[in-house]
């Protein structure tokens, strides 16, 4: 199967029409969920999303890929048989940067710092709440060194991540 992306203009709106398998899909302005779920087959409501048949074709799994909304209105992808979302969006004629949404652009130099302290903010926002769960780790590992037991392999190696976590926050926050 290969898609033809056509490009047209009618009326001076600019509007995308994917071909695929002599169907047309029309994907301008639509939220990146539905141009995903325009193009699978057998969808239906699964809780907060989706379930839909796999586009790469598993013969004895109907309903195998789960696909989510995130707030920021990306799409999340599971394929319960192990395709990567990658080979599901390109099998329907997408690309991966088709699971998210456009980027709001505004070329101001002021617009820019703004943005660039919103995601400052969010990292350091993240790396917080990364640090409160893994010092949790690492406050429970102490506890239970300084009462003489000896970590478990599963423990000593869930303690090296936390350490490793705890790194990588530092970074975000210097």
């Amino acid at each position: 199967m290969s898609s033809i992306l056509e490009r047209r203009n009618p009326h001076g709106a600019g509007f995308e029409v994917k071909r695929l398998g002599g169907r047309a899909y029309h994907t301008a302005g639509m939220r990146p969920v539905d141009r995903l779920l325009q193009m699978l087959h057998n969808v239906r409501r699964s809780g907060e999303g989706w379930r839909a048949d796999c586009p790469n074709g598993h013969r004895h799994a109907t309903q195998s890929v789960a696909i989510t909304e995130a707030a920021d209105g990306r799409v999340l992808l599971h394929c319960f048989v192990g395709c990567d979302a990658s080979s599901i969006v390109r099998t329907v004629g997408l690309e991966l940067a088709d699971l998210f949404p456009e980027r709001i652009r505004d070329p101001s130099p002021e617009a820019r710092r703004n943005a660039q302290e919103a995601f400052r903010r969010a990292s350091w926002s993240a790396a917080l709440g990364v640090l409160v769960v893994e010092v949790g780790v690492v406050l429970c590992a102490a506890g239970m060194i300084r009462q003489g037991q000896v970590l478990a392999a599963d423990d000593d190696m869930r303690l090296a991540l936390a350490v490793h976590r705890i790194h990588g926050a530092q970074e975000v926050l210097r």
